[in-house]
């Protein structure tokens, strides 16, 4: 289990390049990855949000990087020499036709010419090293996401144990609702006896169909059988079960409103309304799980 929310920092530095490296992330429903680079590793981008896409599914990324070639200046630029000749020549027979000295030809050249160029070949180099910090970044990025799911994980297991305590005791209550519902028609129907003429058999069926109608038998058997596989999610090892999890609570909370409703007992609704603040909180925090 891994949260969403995550944070790493790495610099590196050798003789050719210096790099720093800072990755954040907030939950989000999709993958939402956003790249400051300079813009000499543009070509690179793409390439960048492929391999942070094969290690994180979910979550809004700020990926940051700063990059300096440390190489010689010398080594990164170069002219056309032939170029330059032209260019020199053209600059030397204007002045001869024109009687008229150029104050400072070379500055002209450079200037207005761009005849000095950055070398095709300064870039190489840039891949490989940024692919390996980048991965060195995600690594510890994904530890400390890892660090914050276990976290929530533990969180979760508390929550999903008051949860299976209140079913229990609910499951023991709903045995009593009808017991209690019935000895209360009776009492109630002793006390006008003599004034209204009523059979057994229509207490019977009063009773019946109140045990049909506050019957929650199915409704708690899905709710353990939700807890089962919330617990089976829970110990998952898989990186992606935020979704799961989120589906599993909808499902729950269905259960407990209807159950609610249902049961016609104050203590059934009561423990209903406690595991149902217990599913907020827990869907609250798995909103940061990936």
């Amino acid at each position: 289990m891994r949260s969403m929310t995550g944070y790493s920092k790495l610099s590196y530095q050798d003789e050719n390049f210096q790099i720093g490296l800072e990755i954040k992330s907030v939950n989000n429903k999709s993958l939402n990855l956003k790249i400051k680079l300079p813009s000499v590793l543009n070509f690179l981008e793409n390439k960048i949000r492929t391999q942070v896409g094969e290690k994180v599914t979910r979550g809004s990324i700020d990926l940051k990087i700063d990059f300096e070639d440390k190489r010689e200046m010398e080594n990164m630029f170069e002219y056309d020499e032939n170029i330059c000749k032209a260019y020199l020549n053209v600059l030397n027979k204007m002045e001869e036709n024109l009687g008229e000295k150029f104050t400072n030809k070379m500055d002209y050249l450079v200037r207005n010419l761009n005849v000095i160029k950055k070398n095709e070949n300064d870039t190489e180099g840039y891949e490989a090293v940024l692919t390996e910090k980048i991965d060195e970044l995600l690594n510890s990025f994904i530890e400390f996401k890892v660090e914050e799911g276990e976290r929530l994980r533990e969180y979760f297991k508390e929550r999903v144990a008051f949860i299976e305590e209140r079913v229990e005791t609910i499951k023991l209550h709903k045995e009593e609702v009808v017991k209690i519902y019935k000895e209360k028609l009776i009492k109630r129907l002793d006390s006008i006896r003599g004034e209204i003429e009523f059979k057994e058999e229509d207490i019977l069926k009063e009773i019946l169909l109140f045990t049909d109608k506050s019957d929650i038998s199915e409704e708690v058997s899905r709710l353990e059988s939700h807890l089962k596989q919330l617990k089976t999610e829970l110990d998952s090892e898989s990186s992606t079960v935020g979704k799961k999890i989120d589906f599993i609570l909808q499902e729950m909370f269905r259960e407990l409103n209807t159950s609610g409703v249902k049961a016609n007992s104050y203590e059934i609704s009561k423990l209903v309304v406690e595991c149902k603040n217990e599913i907020e909180k827990i869907r609250e925090q798995a909103m940061n799980i990936e």
